[in-house]
């Protein structure tokens, strides 16, 4: 057989399956449409639940995010407390002392196939938080999976080291922006270029219909290219219209940054787009200046009243002296406004950076990470099960001989 068959035969069968996986994905959504069929749906424990995590992450992976399906992937995981099976890593080695700390989990270095990747592993807790905390990671994994883009940080996948279950990525020598800005003297272009790469980061994340709700410096790396990339979707949330809501307290008790939070998240209200254009452009201050939101401040409950009274970071030397400057800053108050509604959506800030006022120019690179990149290395560590068939799908949901969707064309 010649290459050129092959390379068609090889073709056919990715449009054929494909096709397979869509028609499956429009099923799966006509049956979570019936109430009854949903309820019973997410009822599901054991094997059973196993089996459909995996159809619905088969699914995914070859269509658009589907809000409907994503929402039953995460719901079906916190009711089953499963995740599904192609997360799963092997042979991974921590190397090296741990790097750094966040809220539920600690940070260390790793090694997969000769590959350096970050491990963040589930911190040990009292008994009773065990499945708090083990939740805050099947959401995270659950969420972080379903993203592509150039400014968000791959997810590679799960593994459970020392019976503690870790989350893995990359690992990025440049570590986060803020010690990037402090070690390196930048000019005002190369600035301009990683506040528009954290914004398509952003864009993306809305566009998907996801809060990220914790975004700060330290929760975004420099990649080997010097891009900006965002990381740590531990409060990351479903947004309005959806059922699912993972946002279901404030970002303050749920473990956000006092003074990055937008004054509705310090009166208990929920998570919104809004919430991360208010952080977004402390962000920028940090990249600008290389302090930290009201630096000057250092009591975080000070830091909550001056944010509730409207006060807004002062304008440095740093954030002074060219047309451009004056552009961005007053981008950044109308990030600030105390009523989000008021505040640009990311996609209007991702246009004034690159308008003719700004003029910001994204990083482009061709040395990190393509698209396929993280499925690849995936692959390269587990052997993944195709979608089981309709009738093996039916047999699940419905038992032998019973009526279901997935009986109408």
């Amino acid at each position: 057989m010649s290459s050129i068959d092959s390379h068609t035969i090889s073709k056919d069968v990715c449009i054929r399956l494909k096709n397979d996986f869509q028609v499956v994905a429009v099923r799966l959504v006509r049956l979570l449409g019936y109430q009854d069929l949903r309820k019973e749906f997410l009822a599901f424990r054991d094997d059973n639940a196993q089996a459909l995590l995996d159809i619905l992450q088969q699914v995914k992976q070859f269509l658009v995010i589907r809000p409907v399906l994503f929402e039953a992937l995460c719901r079906l995981s916190d009711n089953s407390e499963l995740h599904p099976t192609c997360f799963a890593l092997e042979n991974l080695r921590k190397v090296g002392d741990q790097v750094a700390a966040g809220g539920f989990g600690d940070v260390w270095k790793g090694v997969v196939l000769e590959q350096s990747v970050s491990v963040k592993v589930m911190r040990l807790f009292q008994e009773s938080d065990v499945q708090a905390v083990l939740k805050e990671f099947r959401r995270e994994a659950l969420i972080w999976r379903q993203l592509c883009h150039p400014n968000l940080l791959p997810f590679y996948g799960v593994y459970y080291l020392e019976n503690r279950l870790c989350i893995v990525s990359p690992w990025m020598d440049n570590g986060n922006i803020l010690e990037y800005v402090k070690k390196n003297l930048l000019d005002t272009d190369r600035q301009l270029s990683l506040m528009l790469d954290v914004a398509l980061g952003v864009e993306y994340l809305h566009n998907n219909r996801i809060v990220h709700g914790d975004l700060k410096a330290i929760n975004i790396l420099v990649t080997p290219s010097l891009r900006a990339c965002i990381v740590d979707f531990g409060l990351s949330g479903l947004a309005e219209s959806i059922t699912l809501r993972f946002t279901h307290a404030t970002a303050s008790v749920r473990g956000g940054t006092a003074r990055y939070q937008a004054p509705e998240l310090l009166t208990a209200n929920r998570n919104h787009y809004g919430s991360d254009v208010y952080a977004y452009a402390h962000v920028c201050y940090e990249i600008l200046t290389g302090k930290v939101p009201f630096f000057n401040i250092f009591n975080d409950a000070a830091v909550i009243f001056k944010i509730l009274d409207g006060f807004k970071p002062e304008r440095l030397a740093e954030c002074q002296g060219s047309p451009v400057l004056d552009e961005l800053w007053q981008l950044l108050q109308d990030c600030w406004e105390k009523n989000f509604e008021e505040r640009p959506t990311a996609t209007e800030i991702v246009q004034r950076l690159a308008g003719p006022s700004i003029q910001a120019v994204t990083t482009h690179s061709e040395t990190d990470w393509d698209e396929k990149f993280s499925s690849k290395f995936r692959r390269s560590l587990q052997v993944d099960s195709l979608v089981p068939s309709t009738t093996r799908m039916k047999s699940i949901l419905f038992g032998d001989g019973m009526f279901s969707p997935f009986d109408a064309a």
